[in-house]
């Protein structure tokens, strides 16, 4: 430690640049890693050192192909302020369920990942479970949470025991806002598109100006996120009554190679006449993959062909064209319908639609 101490004050004294003992600070603690970096092998002795420490210990598991999965690394775990105050809860570790090498489990047995996750009742990723100072868990969460503060309020949530008293619904819209989806960061910059529907027309956000915009993305070829994320849409807005007239539906293709507008129209058609999908261009795709910070990787298959890694989730818009959250993929039905009911209750009818002004709140 006295050489440590007197390299950083020569480095002062020659008058080098601060970044430079920032850079060598950063290598030496280990700590300043995002959270869920550190792979999780002995949690016994992980439980037994976040005892000591004053904390919690959490556990993270994912899929090496889970786009919720990517899309926490991105936004959420290396987020400074979300970092930080996570890290004073918790002792964070990484379980990959694509890993067969045995991990110590709390007891001290040897198991595989899926073995614990089977044990937790993982049922899917990203997912995060929670465990007390005597090992016991808590709190488990299946699903992502994209905004880094819906995050915070996850932890939050498991900090003071709130499970006990509501579900994490509940306590999330209580001290986040009126709707059960997540707020989001791009809610702070302005984000629009210019694709054409299935129709042939070119459609911006502003011609929905008098609507709640229900947006969801992906592509025809999808096995099951997309899909299942129309299913729910459909059956949400179904239970609007009159009101469905107050929501438009989006499905955007980030596939335009092979989703045509006919097989887009023919695809969107199966779950509501009144749903509208959306493509473009590749320049044009690409321009609303980086408005939207979508996620749309490429995946080559060994059979010929690919698939798409790609964002899941609902991006919720009010009247005003405003952005006002992100209902990520999982969530229960009657959520994500109380919050489509909530939108259309601030909407005004059919004859006021063109009358709606972002001036007007």
């Amino acid at each position: 430690m006295a050489k440590c101490r007197f390299l950083l004050a020569w480095l002062a004294c020659t008058g080098l640049c601060a970044s430079v003992v920032a850079l060598w600070l950063g290598v030496a603690n280990p700590a300043a890693a995002a959270l869920f970096s550190a792979d999780g092998q002995d949690l016994a002795a992980e439980l037994k050192a976040a005892a000591r420490e004053g904390r919690q210990l959490a556990l993270y598991f994912e899929l090496p192909d889970c786009p919720g999965c990517r899309e926490m690394k991105q936004r959420v775990f290396a987020e400074p302020s979300t970092e930080n105050e996570f890290r004073q809860r918790y002792r964070t570790l990484r379980i990959d369920l694509g890993s067969t090498a045995p991990v110590v489990d709390l007891d001290g047995k040897s198991v595989t990942p899926d073995a614990l996750a089977a044990r937790l009742r993982i049922v899917g990723t990203p997912a995060f479970a929670f465990f007390d100072h005597d090992g016991n868990l808590t709190y488990r969460h299946v699903g992502a949470l994209p905004d880094p503060a819906d995050f915070t309020r996850l932890g939050r949530f498991v900090a003071e025991a709130a499970y006990e008293d509501q579900p994490f619904a509940e306590y999330r819209q209580r001290v986040g806002g009126a709707l059960h989806a997540a707020a989001s960061p791009l809610a702070h910059r302005p984000v629009d598109f210019a694709l054409h529907d299935q129709h042939g027309h070119l459609r911006q956000l502003a011609d929905f100006r008098g609507k709640v915009v229900a947006l969801a993305v992906g592509y025809t070829q999808c096995p099951d996120v997309c899909p299942t994320t129309l299913a729910e849409l459909q059956m949400a807005v179904d239970t609007l009554g009159t009101d469905d007239s107050k929501v438009q539906v989006l499905f955007a293709t980030l596939d335009p190679e092979r989703d045509t507008r006919a097989l887009l129209a023919e695809y969107i058609a199966a779950f509501r006449t009144d749903f509208l999908a959306l493509r473009g261009d590749p320049a044009q795709t690409a321009a609303f993959i980086r408005s939207f910070s979508l996620v749309a990787d490429r995946k080559p298959l060994a059979s010929g062909g690919y698939t798409l890694d790609h964002t899941a989730g609902i991006f919720l818009f009010d009247h005003y064209g405003r952005l006002r959250a992100i209902s990520p993929y999982g969530q229960p039905l009657p959520l994500l319908t109380a919050d489509l009911k909530a939108l259309a209750a601030e909407a005004p009818g059919p004859a006021r639609a063109d009358t709606a002004r972002l001036d007007q709140q």
